[in-house]
Order: structure tokens, then sequence, then C-alpha cells
């Protein structure tokens, strides 16, 4: 990919590599008062469950980062996911949620930073 490219992916990463990535036709941005990343998913039933299994693991105020479309890892803390909430469609159920990151600053990591074992985790 160019520099110059954004990808249609959203890629959550927990520490150790645990990374979670969704197109980003599934999730909504609001940026709130001090930082706050409120993350709005609206997802079919197919990965609702996929989506709660991954936010469910993180803990209160754990670091996390996030990287929207390939521009560089947007260091967090996890704040919290709301309850999911159910959208009746005509042809299809949806389920929607919010997950809140507090932004602690973007970076970009130096090479040496890179992990070359967990695809660029942003951790190490």
């Amino acid at each position: 990919m160019a520099s110059s490219d954004i990808s249609d992916i959203v890629i959550f990463k927990k520490k150790l590599g645990l990374n979670y990535e969704i197109k980003q036709k599934y999730v909504g941005l609001k940026m709130k008062e001090n930082n706050i990343l409120s993350f709005n998913f609206r997802v079919p039933s197919a990965l609702r469950d996929e989506v709660l299994e991954y936010f469910n693991r993180f803990q209160m105020g754990e670091p996390t980062a996030v990287d929207i479309g390939g521009t560089g890892d947007i260091k967090c803390i996890f704040k919290g996911i709301s309850p999911v909430l159910r959208e009746e469609n005509a042809s299809e159920d949806y389920y929607a949620l919010s997950v809140l990151l507090q932004e602690t600053g973007k970076t970009v990591p130096s090479e040496e930073e890179l992990c070359e074992t967990c695809s660029h985790c942003g951790f190490h």
C-alpha cells in the first residue's frame, strides 16, 4: 500500500498482538470531551459475538491502540463498553454498541519499535 492510500480497515490492538480488524463501514467515530473516542459499532448478527468477545477481554484503564485505515496507531486507554442494542431491519437484524477509549497520543512507531513477529503491534 502506498503511503497516501488509506485502507477501509480499523484495527484495534491489545497487548501481545491480540488485534481485531473490522471494516470501517461497521464503525463510526465521535470525539467527545477529554479526548474520549466513542467507536460506535453497527454490525450484523454474524459479527456481534466476535466484537463483544474481543472488547470484553479489556480491563478498565488498560492501554490499547487503534489504527484507522493504516494511518498510524492512536494510543489509548480502554474506558468501557456499552450494552448491546438490537436494531430490527427489514432484511437483517443489526446490533449496536459503543466502545469508549481515551486518547493518550498518536504516534507512528520508529523502525526499531516495530515488532516483526506480531504484525507491527505498536507495543514494542
